[in-house]
């Protein structure tokens, strides 16, 4: 990526688009990676999420670095899509990827969001207020799934939203 855009070494560091390796080659962060485009509630590209191919080595996901324009605990992937189906139906899905976002828009499920490689936080709650009284979270069946689920309940009351979690099988 940074070659094909001609990206020099200082500009490929500074946006975290590269990276100047141990043989003093520029080389890309997100190499071996589906890339997505990250998008803010407004719809204003502020960041690149990567999600791992398979049999490459790596984070399952990684996103740009906190900047300016992009904090991942105030982002929400698919936001920008999803906003209209979440109001229409008063109901958002919170589930923890990219690819989770288009398996549930593929599954007839307009209004699902993702984090990106963090918890939900209380400011994403807050924004998501905004939007709908009634959030849905589809983690993983895991114990960090189930642990930032029981973590969410306690701001039901501060932002006045009901907070529901879905039965997923585990896998």
């Amino acid at each position: 990526m940074c070659q094909a855009l001609s990206l020099p070494a200082d500009i490929a560091r500074d946006t975290g688009l590269g990276f100047v390796n141990a043989r003093n080659r520029l080389q890309d962060s997100f190499r071996a990676r589906v890339l997505f485009p990250i998008f803010d509630a407004r719809g204003e590209p502020v960041a690149i999420g990567g999600r791992v191919l398979p049999g490459a080595e790596g984070h399952k996901y990684k996103n740009s670095s906190a900047s300016a324009l992009y904090d991942k605990g105030d982002v929400l992937y698919g936001l920008n899509w999803a906003k209209g189906a979440v109001v229409e139906k008063g109901e958002v899905v919170v589930c923890e990827g990219y690819t989770d976002v288009i398996g549930f828009v593929s599954a007839g499920v307009p209004q699902a969001v993702a984090t990106c490689g963090t918890a939900l936080t209380e400011r994403h709650v807050a924004m998501l207020r905004r939007f709908a009284t009634r959030i849905v979270l589809a983690f993983d069946a895991d114990g960090a799934g189930q642990a930032a689920a029981e973590r969410i309940y306690g701001w039901e009351r501060t932002h006045d939203v009901d907070v529901f979690v879905a039965a997923l099988p585990p896998g």
